[in-house]
């Protein structure tokens, strides 16, 4: 399988957003059980199910964006304007997804007077299961590659896209396998009664396997002192999330 998987003259199907739309639709099934599971309304879900499918858009847009400053702020001009509000370009963050839905999740918690930590432990493996859907689809469509390595397990990407004719590390695997470990170690935890700890340690551990990431990437992207910008992104979530973990389990 390839970047595209079937393609005629009137529409192509790439293989990304066949995987996006399975990790979406697994994400839906995973939320709703695990929100009847624990007695949580569904109701509340559905009525602003719209208003959290838009912020994560316009989140993981907007850092996106930051991110690729390079790329899309290269040339001050009214079409590439446009270009900034073109999302099947494939150019949206999953930090900036992430922290856009627990916002306003913690918003619409806060009004509806429901418990944002208890949807905190639903939501968030959820998502997690969605990314690595997600991670599936960018191995085959050669984004988020590594750079290059001589280990045994490398891989070689026959894509324009991808800088690199060597073998280079599939960090897309990489992330997959941290992601579904994550959520299988989530929903095995959720036998047992906690109140926030469940979201708070499964987005701490995803934030810090994604910082390790950072390290073996090869794809280009804006940096700060050497740093990725996504790194740098992956490290305050990592260290506030554990902060609020070690919080959470002191009370």
């Amino acid at each position: 399988m390839g970047p595209i998987i079937f393609q005629t003259k009137l529409f192509t199907i790439y293989s990304l957003w066949v995987f996006f739309s399975i990790g979406l639709i697994a994400s839906i099934y995973c939320l709703i059980h695990l929100s009847v599971k624990n007695n949580l309304k569904i109701r509340f879900l559905s009525e602003n199910s719209w208003g959290i499918i838009l912020v994560a858009l316009v989140g993981a847009r907007i850092i996106a964006l930051i991110t690729n400053f390079n790329i899309y702020f290269y040339e001050l001009s009214f079409n590439n304007f446009f270009k900034l509000f073109a999302i099947w370009d494939k150019g949206l963050s999953i930090w900036g997804g992430i922290i856009a839905i627990l916002l306003y999740l913690y918003h619409i918690c806060k009004k509806e007077e429901q418990d944002f930590f208890k949807w905190l432990d639903v939501i968030v493996p959820s998502i997690i299961l969605g990314l690595a859907m997600g991670h599936l689809g960018a191995f085959f469509d050669g984004i988020n590659y590594g750079n290059e390595t001589s280990l045994p397990w490398s891989v070689n990407f026959e894509n324009p896209a991808v800088k690199y004719a060597v073998p280079i590390h599939p960090t897309q695997i990489y992330a997959f396998l941290y992601s579904i470990s994550i959520f299988i170690a989530s929903t095995t935890i959720h036998r047992f009664k906690t109140n926030g700890t469940i979201g708070l340690a499964a987005i701490t551990t995803y934030s810090l396997f994604r910082f390790l990431e950072e390290f073996v990437r090869g794809d280009d992207v804006w940096l700060i002192f050497n740093f990725r910008i996504s790194q740098i992104i992956a490290l305050i979530i990592t260290i506030s999330g554990a902060t609020l973990l070690y919080k959470r389990l002191k009370k």
